[in-house]
């Protein structure tokens, strides 16, 4: 979730609350009985997609966005959210290096202006076929 320290700071915890139940509730409503959510501290959240290549987990990514973006916060900005994605084998065959890999994309997200999907860097010697 993009800037949530600031609704935090500036509305206080129980409204900071209500949005991670948001973006949670959102996550259940998108995802699939073959997909996993979770909440993964602070405020990032986790989707594994078993059944999606990367153009779908994109596809799905930006749907999320979309979906959160239409939650309203209470000084009129959009609930933004950046999102980092990786696909097995891709970008790594463990969930630690799955993890980091769709964390450095996140990053590259919010450093290039946040409110965006941002595809984890293929490793080298990967085939990436989906």
């Amino acid at each position: 979730i993009d800037h949530f320290k600031s609704i935090n700071d500036t509305w206080g915890h129980h409204t900071g609350d209500e949005v991670l139940k948001f973006v949670a509730a959102t996550l259940s409503k998108l995802t699939r009985d073959s997909d996993f959510a979770a909440r993964i501290g602070g405020e990032e959240f986790v989707c594994m997609l078993p059944e999606t290549n990367i153009e779908g987990a994109v596809v799905f990514a930006d749907r999320i966005r979309d979906a959160l973006r239409s939650h309203i916060l209470e000084d009129g900005r959009l609930l933004t959210t950046s999102i980092g994605v990786s696909q097995y084998d891709m970008h790594g065959t463990t969930i630690t290096q799955l993890l980091n890999a769709a964390d450095t994309a996140l990053y590259e997200a919010k450093e290039n202006g946040r409110d965006r999907v941002v595809v984890a860097e293929q490793l080298p010697g990967t085939a990436g076929t989906g």
